[in-house]
């Protein structure tokens, strides 16, 4: 019973990853709205170099079981707010971020953080006096997986395979999507980092919970009796199993739990299609305990269509007045433009996985004392 409940949840994630991208990239063929995306889109897909900025809010309250560091924890976030700055280099595959956090307005806590094909390293002095770092093939995994192969895999620019499989789903996504997206009748002003500003265009997608369960379900119905889909989900799945068995392999000395892989692909050969309409089956049943919610994007782009700013929006409540908001509003400075990445040297770092219980203790008071200085304390 557990093994057919692992294979479906992982069919099912496996696919929803391998469409994420089709509700946008391939709308050149309906409304205005929806064509001015695509083509914003598709040049944003392209990009060999970025240098954006970005700002994000959280609002988040219990409701009705609140604590009392439940409500510190709400207060917080009401006077908070973080600031990115991302530069990044598609081609080489690098980027760096400055994080910023801000309190009633005021910067109270500042790092950074670079990641590269090798490695992740963090840099919050006043958290830790070292930068933190990990390498991306070595997390507390007793042997080395090949991360890459899953970064090719679901890269839609350079994977025709998906670029295919992707662009099937547009006649039975876009038809649905272009009723939930509008240009606004208003320009939106942006400010970029270097104080410019520039009048653009904006384009709104609002989903809500009934809207996005049906485009789900869409998706889905077309999915479970889709050879193509098919196909390459069963290819990942099988690709996860023999990763999850060498890891597997790794940790035990006498090899007793074993994987019979080829077995559980004949049985998710078999029972795909079924899988895949239960899901669409289970989105029914559990659609009362979902509750209501709004899920907004907007896209800024200037004359030429080219994206110079977005904004994710999401807010939730439920019944017992459980309250989740969630906004991330962004500006582009530049796209395919020369950039300065710094670097930060784990020469001078300290090893994640190699940290003392002292290191912890160290982190955990500094943290406290950020917050005590906020007039902020919560119970340990």
């Amino acid at each position: 019973m557990k093994r057919k409940t692992l294979l479906t949840t992982c069919i099912i994630l496996v696919f929803i990853l391998s469409i994420l991208f089709s509700s946008v990239s391939y709308s050149q063929t309906l409304s205005t709205p929806l064509l001015k995306a695509g083509l914003a889109y598709t040049q944003a897909l392209n990009t060999k170099t970025i240098d954006e900025e970005l700002r994000i809010d959280l609002r988040f309250s219990v409701g009705n079981g609140a604590t009392a560091d439940s409500k510190k924890l709400e207060e917080l976030l009401k006077k908070m707010y973080i600031k990115v700055r991302a530069v990044s280099d598609n081609i080489k595959y690098e980027a760096n971020l400055q994080i910023t956090f801000y309190y009633n307005n005021k910067e109270f806590l500042k790092g950074s953080m670079y990641v590269n094909k090798e490695y992740v390293v963090y840099n919050f002095p006043q958290i830790y006096s070292k930068p933190l770092y990990v390498k991306l093939n070595q997390a507390n995994m007793p042997l080395q997986i090949d991360t890459n192969k899953y970064v090719k895999l679901f890269d839609i620019k350079n994977n025709p395979q998906l670029q295919s499989l992707v662009a099937s789903y547009a006649q039975v996504v876009l038809p649905k999507l272009s009723s939930c997206v509008k240009m606004s009748d208003k320009k939106v002003e942006l400010k970029f980092s270097n104080g410019k500003k520039q009048n653009c265009d904006e384009i709104i997608f609002e989903l809500n919970k009934n809207s996005s369960l049906d485009i789900l379900k869409a998706i889905l119905t077309k999915a479970a009796d889709d050879k193509a889909t098919k196909e390459f989900v069963l290819s990942v799945a099988k690709m996860i199993l023999e990763d999850a068995q060498a890891i597997l392999n790794a940790q035990q000395t006498d090899k007793s739990t074993t994987f019979n892989i080829e077995d559980i692909m004949k049985q998710a050969d078999d029972t795909y299609s079924q899988t895949v309409k239960e899901a669409v089956y289970q989105l029914d049943t559990v659609a009362a305990q979902i509750p209501p919610f709004t899920l907004q994007y907007r896209m800024r782009i200037d004359g030429n269509n080219n994206l110079k700013g977005e904004r994710l929006y999401f807010y939730l409540k439920d019944s017992n007045n459980l309250k989740v908001m969630i906004n991330l509003d962004g500006i582009i400075n530049s796209i395919n433009q020369p950039v300065n990445i710094t670097k930060i040297d784990i020469s001078k770092g300290v090893n994640i996985n190699k940290l003392s219980d002292k290191d912890i203790e160290t982190m955990t008071k500094n943290v406290e004392n950020i917050f005590k200085k906020l007039g902020i304390t919560f119970s340990k």
